[in-house]
Parts: structure tokens; C-alpha cells; sequence
């Protein structure tokens, strides 16, 4: 009988993939005859030679994730190799891909076996990252908006902002809406806490809390701490250049530069963690943005969406494989080397 977990994550990937696909639906269906032969087309005039240089620079951008990682464990007493470290890393993203947080799981579970790291040791590392990518987007996010502020501000307040406030008499009423959402929050978490005190969900929580602790105490005695913030900017900078090198892959993007692709990083980050591999919410938000923010014929907008994309599911899937497979290379040579 199915494990009720792995039912639940089945599910959980099937409606979110569902969305994405609902999601490529509503960007193509209105799409005349003529446009979706322009699609085809540029399909195949686009130089790939670009796409390509934006899976190098993606796969340049994780191994230097687990040069980071290896930092971060070393202070806690582990000298993972640098294969191992990349190899997981590689692997995570592929089972994220199918599973929401998989990936997390998966890594960590991969240098306890081949690098005896204890598991929460590893989880508590991972936190701590997550939680330096979180700030890294809300930097780029921050550069974003103070470049682009005009531009991103009348589109705010074309589409949001007035379109909100027409739907309530006053501020007034949107600030008692906040307030009172605001105080439920609370109010359920304070229940949350003093209901399930005393469960085995709570004791995970301040485990896991506890691995956090950890992890930041393996950044406060990093050996080279200006080294692991290069690292953490050179990341997120590989992140930018996969979309930026990308837009010479079609005539009609060549002229966006910098500021456009920020955007797309930005915003397309955010279409990223929607839904499986981001299929679908990243093509519709990144189409969305070239449309909305650029001016870009729509056409041409899905096209990059969908290079853009391809670049980085592609790269995902065939190291995510390929690193599978030298792990396993790893075991059989450590079984060889044993006997020896």
C-alpha cells in the first residue's frame, strides 16, 4: 500500500503541473494562425549557440553553490569533496523538479551517505542558504525597483494599485482589512503553538531550529568569509547572465540588455518556485513582463520564455542524470578500493 506522504506529494505534483499546463493554455489560446507560425518559426531561426553559452553559465553557477556548501560544512567538523557536494546539489534540483523540497531531502541524504555528514548537520547548512538566496533575491529585487523605478511604478499603478482601490470605498477600509488579516495570523499561530506544544511536529520544529543555530554558527567561523560573499553574489550574477545571453538568441530580443534581463531575473524567479521546474508561471510571468514592461511583440515574448526555460530544464535534467550516475561510479570505486 502507497505511503500516505508519497500519495500526498504525488498529488500535490500533478495540480501544480496541471496549473502549469492551465497556465501555457491561457498564453497561446488567444494566438492567431499567423502568430503561431511566427512562434514555430523563430523556433527555428533561433541561434542556440546562446542557449547553449546559458546552460554553461547555469552549470558554472551550481558548481560554485557547492563550493559554498563545502564552506559551510567544514566548520562543523566535514571536508565533503567538492564531486559529492556538486553531484547532490545537481540531484536536488532534479527531484525538485518532480517534488517540491525534495530536492532539500535528497541532498542531504546523499552526503550522509558518501561523506558521513549527519543528516541535520546538513539540513541546518541548507536553511541557512535558502535563507542567504531569499536575501540575494530581495538585493536584486531592491536594484530592480530602484533602476526601474518609474517604469515598474506606473505599471503598479495601472494594474494593481488602482484597480485594488477601486474595490474598496477607502484606504481605510484596505488598512482594517490588513490590520484584522494581520491579528488572525497571529492569533493562529499563538494556538497553533500552545495546541501541538507537546506533539512530535513541535519537537521537528525545535530541532530544526536547532540545525539553523548550526548553521549559522558554520558561517560565523567560515576560514574565509569574503570568499563564501563572493560565492553568494557570483551565484546570483550567473543567474542574471543565463537570462542576458540568452536574449541574442532571437533577432527580435537582441536589443534588451541589462535592465530587461534583471527584470526577467526578478520577476521570473518568482515563476521559478510556482510550479514543478516552474513550467508554465515562469513562461506566463516572463511573457508578461517583456509584454507589459518593454513593449516586446507578445509572440516573440512566449518564444524567449520558452528558450529561456528550455536553457535551464535542460541543464537540470541531463547533469541531474549525469551526476546520478557518477555517484554510483563513486560507490562501485569505493567497494574497489575497500577490497584492495
Amino acid at each position: 500500500m502507497l505511503n500516505r506522504k508519497l500519495i500526498f506529494n504525488i498529488l500535490k505534483f500533478v495540480v501544480f503541473l496541471g496549473i502549469g499546463l492551465l497556465l501555457i493554455w491561457v498564453i497561446t489560446k488567444d494566438l492567431t494562425a499567423e502568430q503561431k507560425e511566427e512562434l514555430r518559426n523563430s523556433f527555428r531561426v533561433a541561434d542556440y549557440w546562446w542557449v547553449g553559452l546559458s546552460i554553461v553559465i547555469g552549470i558554472l553557477s551550481h558548481y560554485v553553490r557547492a563550493l559554498r556548501w563545502k564552506m559551510m560544512l567544514q566548520p562543523l567538523g566535514y571536508n565533503p569533496r567538492i564531486s559529492t557536494t556538486f553531484y547532490s546539489v545537481m540531484v536536488a534540483y532534479l527531484a525538485n523538479m518532480a517534488v517540491p523540497r525534495l530536492g532539500e531531502i535528497t541532498r542531504c541524504g546523499i552526503v550522509q551517505r558518501y561523506e558521513k555528514v549527519p543528516f541535520d548537520k546538513a539540513v541546518g547548512t541548507i536553511v541557512v542558504e535558502r535563507s542567504i538566496d531569499l536575501l540575494m533575491l530581495f538585493l536584486v529585487t531592491f536594484l530592480l525597483f530602484v533602476t526601474q523605478f518609474t517604469l515598474i511604478y506606473d505599471f503598479f499603478q495601472e494594474k494593481v494599485i488602482i484597480p485594488i482601490t477601486e474595490k474598496f470605498s477607502s484606504g481605510l477600509n484596505m488598512l482594517l482589512i490588513l490590520g484584522g488579516s494581520v491579528l488572525i495570523l497571529v492569533l493562529i499561530s499563538i494556538f497553533l503553538v500552545r495546541r501541538f506544544k507537546h506533539t512530535e511536529t513541535y519537537l521537528r520544529i525545535r530541532i530544526m531550529i536547532m540545525n539553523v543555530r548550526d548553521g549559522i554558527y558554520s558561517i560565523r567561523h567560515l576560514k574565509n568569509f569574503k570568499l563564501f560573499i563572493f560565492y553568494s553574489v557570483f551565484i546570483w550574477v550567473c543567474y542574471f547572465a543565463m537570462v542576458w545571453v540568452c536574449f541574442y538568441a532571437l533577432e527580435q530580443t537582441a536589443h534588451l540588455g541589462l535592465p530587461e534581463a534583471l527584470a526577467v531575473l526578478v520577476f521570473g524567479t518568482v515563476g521559478i518556485i510556482s510550479t514543478p521546474g516552474g513550467i508554465g508561471a515562469y513562461h506566463l510571468i516572463v511573457t508578461e513582463t517583456l509584454v507589459a514592461l518593454y513593449g516586446l511583440d507578445r509572440t516573440y515574448a512566449i518564444s524567449f520564455s520558452w528558450l529561456a526555460w528550455s536553457a535551464q530544464t535542460v541543464m537540470i535534467i541531463f547533469m541531474g542524470v549525469i551526476s546520478l550516475l557518477l555517484l554510483s561510479r563513486v560507490t562501485r570505486k569505493e567497494t574497489v578500493d575497500e577490497t584492495v
